[in-house]
C-alpha cells in the first residue's frame, strides 16, 4: 500500500497499517460487524513484523491565526447566550437592566456582563467603541448601531443571518428580530 503526504515523498508501508486498523477496530465486514477470523490472522502475522519507523502518524496543529476567530466565536456565543437570557423583558427608556432595558442599556448590560467592557448609555457614543467590522465580516455577538445619517439611533447585538437581539421600543420586549435598516455599523468588542 502506498501513502502520499504533502510534505514527504511517497513511502511504502508494510503490514503495519493492517495492525493499526485491527488495533483501532477499523476492519469490519458486512453490516459493520468485526471480522474476527481474518483480523486475528492479520494481527498475528503483523505482530511478528514490526512496523517501519516511517509509518508514524503526524499530528498537525492549527496556525495561531486560525485560533483568533475561534476566540471571537466563543466570546460571541457567550454574548448571544446572555442576550437570549433576557428575551421577553420589557422596554423602558433609560433602563440598564437586569429587569428592564432600553436599546443602549441592553447592549451596555450584556457586554459588561460577558466581556467586562464598559459602554456608554447612548447608541451614538457606543458606535465609537471596539473595532470597526464590515457588514460582510460581522459575526454573532458583534455590536450593531443603526444610524440615521452618521448619528447612531439604535443599539443591538448581531445574532447572525440578518438578525439581531434588541430592546426595540416602548411596548416591545427584548427580542430577536430582523435587522430593519441597511444603514448600520458593526463593532467588535470581544
Amino acid at each position: 500500500m502506498r501513502v502520499r503526504t504533502s510534505s514527504r515523498p511517497t513511502r511504502t508501508l508494510g503490514t503495519g497499517v493492517i495492525a493499526l486498523s485491527v488495533g483501532l477496530g477499523l476492519l469490519t465486514g458486512g453490516l459493520g460487524t468485526p471480522q474476527a477470523a481474518s483480523a486475528a490472522q492479520a494481527a498475528s502475522s503483523v505482530a511478528s513484523t514490526p512496523a517501519p519507523p516511517q509509518a508514524s502518524l503526524a499530528v498537525s496543529r492549527p496556525a495561531k491565526a486560525a485560533s483568533a476567530p475561534a476566540k471571537v466565536r466563543s466570546a460571541g456565543a457567550r454574548i448571544l447566550a446572555e442576550a437570549a437570557r433576557h428575551k421577553g423583558k420589557p422596554y423602558r427608556y433609560g433602563a440598564v437592566g437586569p429587569n428592564r432595558f432600553d436599546c443602549s442599556g441592553f447592549t451596555l448590560y450584556v457586554f459588561k456582563k460577558t466581556t467586562g467592557r464598559k459602554l456608554p448609555h447612548k447608541a451614538d457614543l457606543q458606535q465609537k467603541y471596539g473595532k470597526a467590522i464590515s457588514k460582510a465580516a460581522a459575526q454573532p455577538g458583534d455590536l450593531i448601531i443603526i444610524r440615521k445619517g452618521s448619528h447612531g439611533t439604535h443599539a443591538a447585538i448581531y445574532a447572525g443571518n440578518g438578525y439581531m437581539w434588541s430592546a426595540p421600543r416602548t411596548g416591545k420586549p427584548v427580542t430577536k428580530q430582523k435587522i430593519w435598516s441597511s444603514n448600520y455599523v458593526v463593532r467588535r468588542l470581544a
